[in-house]
C-alpha cells in the first residue's frame, strides 16, 4: 500500500511518501530535497542539526555572491542535486537558488515533482521527480537552459548517508584515485581496499577523504551489518562509456567522507553536455533497500541486482 501526506519533517514543511519497508521525507523549501530515507524505520540520512527547519528568502537577495560568503559552505543534509563542475561556483559555494531555494510542488499519485526556482548564477533550472513503487525509489533528475545562451553543466547527485557503511564500486582499483585538495590531507588508502572484482571505501569512521573516478557498470552497493542482518542500500543508473563523453572531476562517482559530522557522501555524476536555449538533460536513478543474512557477499549483492 502507497501513502503520501503532509509532514513536519525536522522542521520544514514536506511530505512523507511510504511504500512497504521504505520512507521518503521531501521538503521543498530547501533545495528540493529527499531529506529523510528510512528503511524499516530506520533513518538512513544525515541532517545537519544547527540548520534544521531554516528557510530563505532568496527573491530578495541581490548580490548572492555577498549573501554567499555571509552563509558559508552549509550541506544541510539528505539528497539534492547540484551542478558540475565545482570549480564553476561563484566563492566556491554551490549555486545558491538551487541548493537553498523554495521549489515548487506538484503531486501525482505516488510522484512528486519539484521545480526550483530560475538559478542566477547558472542560468538552469532543476526539476526533481520522485516517486515510491513496490519498494523502490525512482529519482529523475533534469536540467533545462532557461537562458538564450548556449550552458555547459552536468548533473551531479549528492547523497549524504549517515556511517557506518562499507561501499563496493564495481572498478578497477587502479581507476580510482583519492584526492587531495578541498582540505583532504588524511591518507584515503587505508579506506580502500579490492574484493574480488570490486573497490571496497570503507566509511566506518570520521577518516576525512575523498575518492572517485570511473567505474564499469551504473551500480553502488553500500553494505552495514547489524545484529539483524546486512543493511544493503543499493542504487542503479546509467553510465556512459563513448570515449567521447567526458565527466567533470574525471569521475562518473565520487566517496567523501565527513571528519566534523556523521556522514559519508555517494556521489553520482552524468557526463557534461552543453544545453542550447530551453534544452534539457536528465539522468535517473532507482535506489534499492534490502536485508539480508550476514553471510551475504557484495558479489553475490551485484549478481542479485542484474
Amino acid at each position: 500500500m502507497h501513502k503520501i501526506k503532509k509532514e513536519n519533517i525536522y522542521g520544514w514543511y514536506g511530505y512523507r511518501l511510504t511504500a512497504k519497508d521504505i520512507s521518503l521525507g521531501i521538503t521543498p523549501q530547501i533545495g528540493g530535497r529527499i531529506i529523510s530515507l528510512r528503511y524499516q524505520g530506520e533513518e538512513l540520512l544525515f541532517v545537519q542539526d544547527e540548520f534544521k527547519g531554516d528557510v530563505y528568502d532568496l527573491d530578495k537577495v541581490d548580490d548572492l555572491r555577498e549573501k554567499k560568503l555571509d552563509f558559508g559552505f552549509r550541506v544541510w543534509g539528505g539528497d539534492k542535486t547540484w551542478v558540475s563542475p565545482q570549480q564553476s561556483w561563484w566563492e566556491a559555494i554551490p549555486p545558491m537558488d538551487l541548493d537553498a531555494g523554495s521549489y515548487s510542488i506538484e503531486i501525482d499519485g505516488n510522484t512528486v515533482e519539484m521545480l526550483s526556482p530560475i538559478c542566477r548564477e547558472t542560468g538552469l533550472r532543476i526539476i526533481r521527480r520522485i516517486s515510491l513503487d513496490d519498494g523502490i525509489v525512482h529519482l529523475k533528475q533534469t536540467f533545462r537552459n532557461e537562458t538564450n545562451n548556449p550552458i555547459k553543466r552536468g548533473i551531479w547527485n549528492v547523497t549524504q548517508v549517515l556511517r557506518p557503511f562499507d561501499v563496493y564500486l564495481p572498478a578497477d582499483r587502479d581507476n580510482i584515485k583519492e584526492y587531495r585538495d578541498e582540505g583532504l590531507n588524511e591518507d584515503a588508502g587505508s579506506k580502500i581496499s579490492e574484493e574480488g572484482s570490486l573497490v571496497k571505501v570503507s566509511c566506518e569512521d570520521n577518516t576525512h577523504f575523498k575518492i572517485g573516478g570511473y567505474i564499469d557498470k551504473g551500480r553502488i552497493v553500500a553494505l552495514r551489518k547489524t545484529t539483524t542482518g546486512t543493511l544493503v542500500f543499493s542504487r542503479l543508473f546509467d553510465i556512459d562509456v563513448n570515449p567521447s563523453c567526458y565527466y567533470a572531476h574525471n569521475a562518473s562517482v565520487e566517496i567523501y567522507n565527513s571528519k566534523k559530522y556523521n556522514y559519508f557522501e555517494i556521489e553520482v555524476h552524468a557526463p557534461l553536455v552543453v544545453l542550447e536555449k530551453g534544452q534539457e538533460i536528465t539522468h535517473s536513478q532507482k535506489w534499492l533497500l534490502s536485508r539480508f543474512d550476514n553471510n551475504i557477499t557484495p558479489e553475490e549483492v551485484f549478481r542479485i541486482l542484474k
